[in-house]
């Protein structure tokens, strides 16, 4: 019986030393992750990598526009439309795309702006 206790104790100190040693393990890789996150958020490529992927995002979503705003048409294709709602349909699809464009060479001025600034740096 005093063998029996003993060895559950022996296992649950071993349970509770083998658990302190893994969250120990776990707040020091932790802590490591964040050091390294802290030193590539102040490496200037770093920087320039996340402009970069924000522009792409910014230039899909027009790309997405323009595709979609090609796509103005009637709901049902069989019906003929009358030449008023046609030149209107045309003229919404020519608004919206010098929209789009309009801000595509907004975006690449200002991309253009900062690559200026970083040359000069």
């Amino acid at each position: 019986m005093l063998v029996a206790i003993a060895v559950v104790s022996l296992s649950l100190c071993a349970i509770v030393f083998a658990r302190y040693f893994a969250a120990k393990t776990r707040l020091t890789e932790k802590a490591i992750d964040q050091a390294i996150a802290r030193r590539l958020h102040t490496i200037p490529l770093a920087a320039e990598v996340r402009d970069l992927r924000e522009l792409n995002g910014v230039m899909r979503n027009l790309l997405i526009d323009f595709v979609e705003s090609e796509d103005i048409k009637p709901q049902s294709s069989g019906v003929t439309l009358a030449p008023d709602e046609r030149k209107r349909l045309h003229l919404m699809r020519e608004e919206r795309r010098r929209e789009i464009y309009a801000e595509a060479l907004m975006l690449l001025r200002q991309t253009d702006v900062l690559q200026d600034k970083s040359t000069v740096e």
